[in-house]
């Protein structure tokens, strides 16, 4: 048994990638951000154990700092930082990369071939596009609930994709697959930061109850190809989400005898078939539960139910139809790979069309879309709190 442990040792050290040298020595890259300066790329690392930390080291404080600097290439930024940095700079735990807007809109394969080529990143972490904000300031900003602003962003982003339904979790590999697909542009989920921005990078921000500042998920950025074209709202971005069967749970608010009722939806399922090049068909099913409601409704009473759940199925349905028309007519993109499903079932017909797809066929596709939800539960109480008192 020993002799087997020693020798899954020596096997498994290797393969770990840092395990043959001393962590002491290594510079341990756990985010990068991408930048312009006018001409220039900027390059930035979140290193997560320099001696020169960004906050002090009590426990339970972040023991990160920033690095950066430009060059005409990211490459030649990089070599630059590697020789301000006193530790062998090593990428292997990287689990978050943002680019800034100026980025994205120039095209994100001027800078993915330098990740690409890069032997030591594993092309799983987390792709985001930074909003309203440099990439690398958001590096910056310390949270009291993680040690690591790239855990922080990490975490948030696990939570939102559960919760809210608004980001997803998009890897390096996802996008670029995206990009290549045929028939297919890619979304990425924004994030920005909320308050003082230099606030949020110092220690102090740790000590307050009350952040001068934080990191919250914006809407999702829409690419063409590999370029950045613009950002959606955050009700679009969850429609983007349950077109795409990415929606894990959303929370609705229909409008019903001038008030909101709160729909808490869950098993979402959405169907897409392609009829022709004009003609698609979108199934969405799913099942939800009443959690909120301030008027006085007979919740007992089927007929009131199915009044409410016909509004919410009126209204989901339309509220698909507007993001469709504005991602395939103002931005004239295909994230939902209607294109991708048409070169896949009728390789033929995809070769006729492919070129004009995306300024021709697609803007002028006729969708049809039925939805099929059902509210299941009314909650706990058969009475509003208003009608028992």
């Amino acid at each position: 048994m020993k002799k087997l442990i020693i020798i899954l040792a020596i096997i498994i050290i290797p393969i770990s990638g840092c395990g043959y040298k001393e962590l002491n020595n290594l510079s341990i890259v756990t985010a990068v951000a991408f930048d312009k300066q006018k001409e220039n790329y900027e390059l930035s690392f979140l290193i997560a154990n320099s001696p020169k930390a960004q906050t002090s080291s009590k426990e339970g404080e972040a023991k990160t700092t920033v690095y950066s600097s430009q060059g005409k290439t990211i490459a030649e930024a990089s070599k630059k930082i590697e020789q301000i940095v006193p530790k062998q700079i090593y990428l292997g735990h990287i689990n978050v990369v943002i680019i800034s807007e100026d980025i994205a809109k120039e095209g994100f394969l001027n800078i993915a071939d330098w990740l690409l080529r890069n032997p030591q990143t594993r092309k799983k972490f987390y792709l985001l596009q930074a909003k309203d904000e440099k990439a690398k300031n958001i590096l910056k900003i310390v949270s009291p609930l993680e040690s690591f602003p790239s855990q922080s962003i990490a975490t948030l982003i696990e939570s939102n994709s559960e919760t809210k339904s608004v980001a997803t979790n998009i890897t390096y590999s996802n996008f670029i697959s995206q990009i290549l697909e045929k028939g297919y542009d890619p979304a990425l989920p924004s994030i920005t930061i909320k308050g003082d921005a230099k606030k949020g990078s110092n220690e102090k921000n740790l000590e307050t109850t009350e952040p001068e500042s934080y990191l919250a998920l914006g809407p999702l950025a829409i690419y063409k190809k590999d370029k950045l074209k613009g950002f959606l709202t955050e009700k679009e971005s969850w429609t983007v989400n349950v077109l795409k069967n990415e929606a894990k749970e959303i929370n609705y608010n229909v409008k019903y005898q001038n008030q909101d009722i709160s729909i808490e939806t869950n098993n979402l399922k959405t169907k897409i078939k392609i009829k022709n090049e004009k003609n698609i068909e979108i199934t969405v099913s799913g099942k939800g539960n009443i959690y909120n409601i301030n008027n006085k409704i007979n919740l007992q009473n089927y007929q009131e139910i199915h009044k409410i759940e016909k509004k919410w199925n009126q209204n989901l349905k339309q509220d698909l139809y507007n993001t469709i028309k504005k991602i395939t007519k103002t931005y004239q993109t295909d994230i939902f790979g209607f294109g991708n499903l048409i070169y896949k079932n009728k390789p033929k017909t995809w070769q006729k069309i492919e070129k004009n797809w995306n300024n021709k066929y697609l803007q002028n596709i006729n969708i049809k879309i039925k939805t099929n939800l059902k509210i299941e539960g009314t909650g706990s109480l058969v009475e509003t709190i208003k009608e028992a008192t």
